[in-house]
């Protein structure tokens, strides 16, 4: 019969071999079994922001439809003409916000329109806002009456570009004078356009 002790020493024995082989195996680099899981789920966050952008810009699309849809026919060309065709997000939106702004101050749409065909900076977002739109009309009926304020702004839409405050800082003289030389310049190029094509047809 074996003895205990010989027999704990063969165990110990068997026991530390197999250590040492374990030992000698070798070993994958540090962290390989995790970068099919890193790039799995880089591949996850790029397809989803993908798709987030991908639902942004329908949304936009749908939101200027309906925006495009509400605003007379062409004007909002002549809008994206004045900024080089450069797209603004949202700006039929805000376009939109501006004409009913305009519209309101008017006391017709046709009398608005003929607004933004003088001065089409009046609904483009990039140089007006509706509070200078509706805060300088104001101040023009506070001072001037209905009457003559809507007959301050057919003839010379572009002071409600301005903001307010500018327009309080002028004299009535002077607003009525920017006003009377505005008129006359639009009535110089009425009869500039009627000698060229006048002279196109003889």
């Amino acid at each position: 019969h074996t003895s205990w002790p010989r027999l704990l020493e063969t165990v110990m024995l068997l026991l530390l071999s197999c250590s040492l082989s374990l030992l000698q195996q070798p070993r994958p680099p540090l962290g390989l079994g995790l970068r099919p899981a890193l790039l799995c789920g880089r591949r996850v966050a790029i397809v989803m922001a993908a798709d987030e952008a991908a639902a942004q810009r329908a949304e936009q699309a749908d939101r200027a439809a309906a925006a495009l849809a509400q605003l007379p026919p062409g004007l909002y060309n002549r809008v994206s003409f004045q900024s080089g065709g450069m797209k603004q997000a949202y700006a039929e939106e805000e376009c939109l916000v501006l004409w009913e702004a305009l519209k309101a101050c008017y006391p017709t749409e046709a009398d608005a329109l003929a607004a933004v065909d003088k001065n089409s900076m009046t609904v483009n977002p990039s140089m007006n806002s509706p509070s200078k739109i509706t805060e300088t009309h104001a101040l023009l009926v506070e001072r001037f009456g209905a009457g003559k304020a809507s007959e301050i702004i057919m003839q010379n839409p572009g002071i409600l570009t301005c903001t307010a405050a500018a327009v309080a800082a002028q004299s009535d003289d002077e607003i009525l004078g920017v006003t009377a030389l505005v008129a006359k310049v639009d009535e110089n190029k009425g009869k500039a356009r009627l000698l060229v094509l006048g002279g196109l047809l003889s």
